[in-house]
């Protein structure tokens, strides 16, 4: 699958960021029109509740006030029948015991007698009434309203109530869009920046005029801009000195080439031909170690394993013996019991392997190196015990420097070994000490690993 260009990623973060300005105002939308709605449909029942309470009591009162006829004689229920009409289409029958209809204000509306006092809703054959019946000595008096007028009346009260939210919903949505719109600027704004950055700007991003929100965003950038200007800064250096270092083998080789061209008789061929094969030997050598301090940089992590450490270490040290034979060294190992960690194998074995060669080299025939692996209660201690020439107090620090070396030094070494070791134990969360060896003689390499090196 293709990579994606520069473009494309600054593209796919802009509608990445349009979707969450979208998003966000659609919930808040439809957060506030269901409020709405909700709000609308509870105004409504309450206000159908408080009209059913008033209209009843009005009915009651109708009722009520009809009970103080005690005869109904024709030229009375004419003025009853006048009086009691009204805008509410209230609705007023007298009824006899017999159930004989005696009087009705409005003669059209046919409702049947009510079978109890009180209460009750009755429906005939055009609507649903709501009535009230009160029965007065000979007579039952039913005082009744529709109920469509019912809801008419509580709508129009709900409608009322409710005709705020058509200007507050709208206005709360402009809001909502504005303050979105205002949020995310800051977003924007550090988008914009960051954008507008080369390769070479990793300077932190400002955090103190961001909300809240956004820090913990900025904060692991900040740290990996910090940690990009870091790998950078180790890669010109290592650049430049790799250019460095080299400058002077590749000298040499050229050097030794105008020689071989230059010389006289096969005996100043040989010697130059001898020497140009240690050159070229040197910045083999040279090129290695370069090529493996590049791959144990912090930012090159390979994947750790559960590993025997003395079993490793007696392999790297069985590899050497031939080396110490060779220049008379006596080469002794105390790692017989097995001590695990976790670790890159591979930088390990270079870890004990430079260590261990420097000693050898370092020591002037007929000494001694030994290796020991220990246990004590803050985990495995590795030392490498040479009787070479030591290494002054003031340069202990310094050895661990890439391409440094202690004036006076006779052997050939290309100043890479010790800072190797240093950043594969830095890399596994180790220690290395450099201390005097006994009686004052020597140096001694002390590496501190915790139980379980976790990587």
């Amino acid at each position: 699958m293709p990579s994606l260009t520069y473009v494309e990623r600054v593209t796919g973060c802009r509608r990445s960021m349009m979707s969450i300005r979208k998003n966000l105002l659609i919930w808040l939308l439809t957060g506030l029109v269901i409020a709405g709605l909700g709000m609308g449909i509870a105004t409504y029942f309450k206000t159908q509740e408080e009209v059913d309470e008033m209209l009843d009591y009005e009915l009651r009162q109708i009722a009520y006030s009809m009970q103080h006829s005690t005869s109904f004689m024709p030229g009375q229920l004419e003025n009853i029948s006048d009086s009691s009409r009204d805008d509410n289409d209230f609705i007023v029958q007298v009824w006899n015991m017999s159930g004989a209809l005696l009087y009705s204000s409005q003669p059209s509306a046919k409702l049947p007698q009510a079978s109890a006092q009180g209460f009750s809703s009755i429906r005939n054959s055009d609507s649903g009434w709501r009535v009230f019946s009160l029965i007065s000595g000979n007579h039952v008096i039913q005082a009744a309203q529709p109920e469509e007028a019912r809801w008419e009346t509580a709508a129009g009260m709900a409608l009322r109530m409710l005709a705020p939210l058509a200007v507050l919903v709208p206005a709360l949505a402009l809001l909502a869009w504005i303050a979105v719109r205002k949020s995310l600027a800051t977003l924007a704004r550090v988008t914009a920046e960051v954008e507008r950055r080369d390769a070479s700007a990793m300077a932190p991003l400002d955090i103190h005029a961001v909300p809240e929100e956004i820090r913990p965003l900025l904060m692991p950038l900040n740290r990996l801009l910090l940690r990009l200007d870091e790998s950078i800064a180790s890669q010109r250096r290592f650049v430049a000195d790799a250019a460095h270092e080299l400058r002077t083998p590749l000298t040499a080789l050229s050097l030794q080439a105008q020689l071989i061209d230059q010389a006289q008789d096969s005996k100043e061929r040989n010697e130059a031909t001898k020497n140009l094969r240690l050159g070229i030997a040197r910045a083999s050598h040279l090129v290695s170690q370069l090529l493996t301090l590049a791959r144990q940089e912090p930012d090159a992590h390979r994947p750790f394993v559960h590993l025997n450490l003395a079993a490793l270490v007696r392999q790297v040290v069985g590899e050497l013996a031939p080396l110490a034979d060779f220049m008379k060294i006596d080469l002794g190992i105390g790692a017989n019991q097995t001590a695990f960690v976790n670790g890159d194998e591979e930088a390990l074995k270079i870890l004990v392997g430079n260590l261990v060669d420097n000693a050898i080299r370092y020591t002037p025939e007929g000494g001694k190196v030994d290796v020991t692996l220990s246990n004590d209660s803050s985990g495995l201690i590795l030392r490498v015990e040479d009787t070479g020439p030591g290494i002054p107090i003031e340069d202990r620090e310094r050895v661990f420097e890439r391409f440094y070396r202690i004036a006076g030094n006779e052997v050939q070494g290309s100043g890479l070994g010790l800072a190797i070791v240093k950043q594969i134990v830095q890399r596994h969360g180790a220690l290395v000490e450099i201390a005097t060896g006994e009686n004052g003689i020597g140096a001694i390499f002390s590496i501190k690993f915790p139980s379980l090196s976790l990587g």
